[in-house]
Parts: structure tokens; sequence; C-alpha cells
């Protein structure tokens, strides 16, 4: 039997966060690659995938190359970066109907939500940058014909401005020069009909707002 070493890596990710999170393992306790590997029957190569894994999402440390350990986490970290990669993956969701049905992008519209977007964070006003990120979203809905995934990001952006003096308006200001500039390369990638640049793009994005979460 040909095993998928995705699909068993995500299993051994899945089955170690639970662990963590419900304090099976203590903050501090060390994961060894050899022994993950043992207990789970697999591969060392499979089991590393796995815990680089639980590190992107700020659940271990990486002490050396084969020996990881539990790290401090909060609640509210977990909470935000599940959201986050909801609104993330319904970009790469949008980008590839985009790419399935090859119309070509009306940029006008999208272009002027960007703008917006620049002057917002230049005068640092959160709503207007809110906004035109909400806009630039929303229009790329609308383009690809799924306008109901934007309700996903208006609660986000909800939940976020309820826990401002966490997670609010200064994290999403915090990111928000990387966000424009993310958005400028997206925006240039669906005009060239480069559509695995796009994702490539909405990926790094993912990853930058969830380092900003865990480190």
């Amino acid at each position: 039997m040909i095993l998928n070493n995705d699909r068993v890596a995500d299993e051994i990710y899945a089955s170690i966060k639970t662990a963590v999170l419900c304090q099976k393992y203590e903050i501090g306790d060390t994961i060894e690659v050899q022994d993950l590997a043992a207990e789970f029957g697999v591969s060392s190569h499979i089991a590393e995938q796995a815990l680089q894994l639980l590190c992107q999402r700020g659940l271990l440390n990486q002490l050396t190359a084969t020996m990881y350990d539990v790290k401090e986490t909060h609640s509210k970290e977990f909470y935000y970066s599940g959201r986050f990669q909801i609104m993330f993956l319904n970009m790469e969701y949008i980008i590839q109907r985009l790419k399935e049905t090859n119309i070509p992008i009306v940029k006008s519209p999208l272009s002027a939500h960007l703008e917006v977007m620049k002057v917002g964070v230049q005068n640092r006003d959160y709503t207007a940058y809110i906004n035109a990120c909400e806009g630039f979203y929303l229009e790329l809905c609308e383009q690809a014909n799924m306008s109901s995934l934007g309700k996903s990001l208006r609660t986000i952006n909800e939940q976020l401005t309820a826990f401002d003096d966490i997670f609010g308006k200064k994290f999403l200001l915090t990111s928000s020069m990387c966000t424009v500039e993310a958005v400028e390369l997206i925006l240039v990638a669906l005009e060239d009909r480069d559509y695995e640049q796009a994702i490539s793009v909405v990926q790094q994005l993912y990853h930058y707002y969830i380092s900003l979460l865990v480190d």
C-alpha cells in the first residue's frame, strides 16, 4: 500500500495538537523525531513534517535538528489562527475559481480599494483601511461569483475589533504594510493570470500573520 505522506503527517499533527491542547503534554516536555516516528510507525521524515507544522502553529519550539519542546500557548492565538486560516483558504479558493473560469479580472474597482488601503495605512486610519480590505475581498468574491464567502471576512474583522487590546486594531495595523504589499502583488499576478503566484503570495501572507500571533 502506498501511503500519502502529507495525509499521514497531518494525522500525526492533529493527534499531537490535541494532546498539547488537552495538556497531556506539559509546557517544556520534549518530543524527539525518532520517538514520534516509532510511536506512529512512520519514517523520520514524516514525523518531522508534523513537528514542523506544529512549530508553525505555535505549539512547539525546535530545540535541535531532532528535538522539540512544548511551548506556552494562549487560547486566543489559536482562536484567531483558525479564523485567519479560513479567510486565507477562502482566498486560495477564490483564485482557483478565477483560474478555472479563465475570466480576466476587472482591475479598476480592485485598484480603487487598494489605493484606499494605502491611504488608510499612511494615515493610521483603522476604519478606512479595514473597509478597503473588505471592499477588495468582496469585489474579488463578486468577480469570481463567490459572493457568499464575503460573510466570513466581516465576521473575522468584527471579532478582531472586539478584542482590540490583544489582537484587534493594533494587530491589523501592525500587519497593514505587509498586507498592502501582498495585495499589490496578488493584483498584478491576477492581471497576468499567474494564479500560482497569486496563491503563493496568499500563503506567504498567511504565514506572516501566524508568525505575529506566535512569536
